[in-house]
């Protein structure tokens, strides 16, 4: 299982937190111009590439792949 962390001890922020603080401090400009340059600045750091996400994303990852594949994780387990 994934190891879990606030997303302070990671150094992150929540994206709705932040551009809520942008929009506050840039009133006239457009949300929307706002977010254009936050997923460019985020881009530009990271090269897009995802570095962190929610320890429920590999659950439900595993939840999806598993119904496509017509198995449940109950066929992962061993029967004593």
């Amino acid at each position: 299982m994934a190891e879990r962390f606030t997303l302070d001890q990671a150094g992150y922020i929540l994206y709705s937190d932040m551009i809520e603080r942008l929009h506050e401090r840039f009133p006239a400009t457009p949300v929307q111009r706002l977010e254009q340059i936050a997923q460019a600045e985020h881009d530009a750091i990271t090269g897009g590439i995802l570095q962190i996400v929610p320890a429920e994303v590999e659950a439900g990852t595993v939840e999806m792949l598993e119904q496509a594949d017509g198995r449940s994780s109950e066929d992962d387990e061993v029967v004593a």
